[in-house]
C-alpha cells in the first residue's frame, strides 16, 4: 500500500492520498459500511473486522487494519503521484505477504520481519492469511518529512533500499511491538480511539527514527561497491539455506575482501554474523517445512536441511522459537 489507493474486492486497488475518497470506493466495491468517513465494517461475506483511517498531523496519516478474512482478499497498492513512504508494521496471528515485482515477501507473526517501507513509486500487494487475524498499522509519511532527516543523517542502507530499490524489511523492535498491540487491544468504535492511534503514529515514528540514527550505518557508510559484494553474499546465503554453511573464506572470495574485513563489514550492515543470519534462516525454513505436513517425520526435516544431529537441529530450533521442533510438527497423512 501506499499513502491512499482505493481498496476493491477480490483484489483493491489502492490510491492514497491525504483524502478519504478511497475509503468511500473501496466500502462500495467490496459491499462494506464506511462509518464517520473514518471505519470501513468489512461485509460478513468477506470476513469479520475493520479498516480505520485518519490524519495525524499534516504530511502523516494512519491506516489501521484489524480483521479475519474468510476468503482470499488482495489490497493492491498502485503506483501513486503523491511523494509519500508506506511503514507497514505487522504483528498478525500468522504470516502475510507483501508480494513486488512477483516476488512473495512474507511479514508479520513471530518469526518474520514486521516492518516493510514502501517507497509509493512503487506497485505493491498486501495478502492476509485467510482465517487468521490480521493486525496491520500502516503509517503514510510525506517523503519531504523523511528525506530531510535522511540528508542530515547519511545511510546508505536506507538510500538503496527505499529510495532507490523502493523496499525494505525490518523487525519490528520490542517497543514498537508493544504500540500497535496498544492499538489492536482499544476499542475502535470509542471516540478516543482517534487520538490513540495518532499518539502511537507519532511515537513509532519517533522509534523508527531514533533507530535509524543509532544505527551503526548512519555513523560510518559502507561503499556502494562494499554493500553490493556484501548483499551479493546474504543472497548466496538465502538461497542456499538447504545447504550447510559456507566457509567465512568462501564468502569474504566471493566479496573480494579479506575474511576480517569482511565479517566486520557484513555485521555493520545486517547487525549479525553471517553464521547467526544464515542459522536463523535455516530455522525460519525448517518452521515451515515442519507445518508443511509433506514429512513423515522430523528426521526426515533434518536431513531436507542437511542437519546430522537432531540434538543440535532441536537446540537451534529452541533458541529461536523457544520449543522444539515437535511441538510444531504436522505429519504427512
Amino acid at each position: 500500500m501506499s499513502l491512499l489507493n482505493n481498496y476493491s474486492a477480490r483484489e483493491g486497488n489502492d490510491i492514497y492520498d491525504q483524502g478519504s475518497v478511497w475509503q468511500l470506493q473501496l466500502a462500495k466495491e467490496i459491499g462494506g459500511e464506511l462509518i464517520d468517513d473514518k471505519i470501513i465494517v468489512l461485509p460478513e461475506d468477506l470476513g469479520v473486522g475493520n479498516l480505520f483511517f485518519t490524519r495525524v498531523v499534516p504530511g502523516v496519516s494512519v491506516v489501521f487494519m484489524d480483521f479475519i478474512l474468510t476468503k482470499p482478499f488482495q489490497f493492491k497498492r498502485i503506483k501513486s503521484k503523491n511523494e509519500l513512504y508506506l511503514f507497514h508494521y505487522d504483528i498478525s496471528e500468522a504470516c502475510n505477504e507483501i508480494k513486488i515485482d512477483n516476488i512473495l515477501y512474507k511479514i508479520g507473526s513471530q518469526i518474520n520481519l514486521g516492518l516493510a517501507i514502501l517507497n509509493n513509486t512503487l506497485e505493491s500487494f498486501f495478502i492476509p492469511t485467510v482465517n487468521k487475524r490480521t493486525v496491520a498499522l500502516c503509517v503514510l509519511v510525506d517523503k519531504k518529512l523523511i528525506n530531510d532527516f535522511v540528508m542530515n543523517h547519511p545511510n546508505t542502507q536506507f538510500e538503496e533500499e527505499i529510495i532507490l530499490e523502493k523496499k525494505s524489511l525490518y523487525n519490528v523492535t520490542s517497543n514498537s511491538q508493544l504500540l500497535v498491540e496498544s492499538v489492536a487491544n482499544g476499542a475502535i468504535f470509542d471516540a478516543s480511539f482517534d487520538l490513540l492511534i495518532k499518539g502511537v503514529t507519532l511515537k513509532l515514528m519517533g522509534n523508527f527514527l531514533e533507530e535509524y540514527k543509532k544505527s551503526d550505518c548512519s555513523k560510518k557508510v559502507l561503499t556502494k561497491i562494499e554493500n553490493e559484494a556484501i548483499v551479493k553474499t546474504e543472497k548466496y546465503l538465502l538461497s542456499n539455506l538447504r545447504n550447510s554453511f559456507p566457509s567465512i573464506d568462501f564468502l569474504s572470495d566471493m566479496a573480494g575482501m579479506s575474511t576480517t574485513k569482511y565479517k566486520i563489514l557484513f555485521k555493520k550492515r545486517f547487525k549479525v554474523t553471517p553464521h547467526s543470519l544464515f542459522t536463523k534462516e535455516k530455522m525460519k525454513l525448517a518452521y515451515e517445512l515442519l507445518l508443511s505436513g509433506d514429512f513423515e517425520s522430523v528426521t526426515e526435516i533434518l536431513y531436507e536441511i542437511n542437519y546430522s544431529r537432531l540434538s543440535y537441529f532441536s537446540s537451534r530450533y529452541y533458541a529461536l522459537f523457544h520449543r522444539k521442533p515437535v511441538d510444531d510438527f504436522v505429519k504427512k497423512r
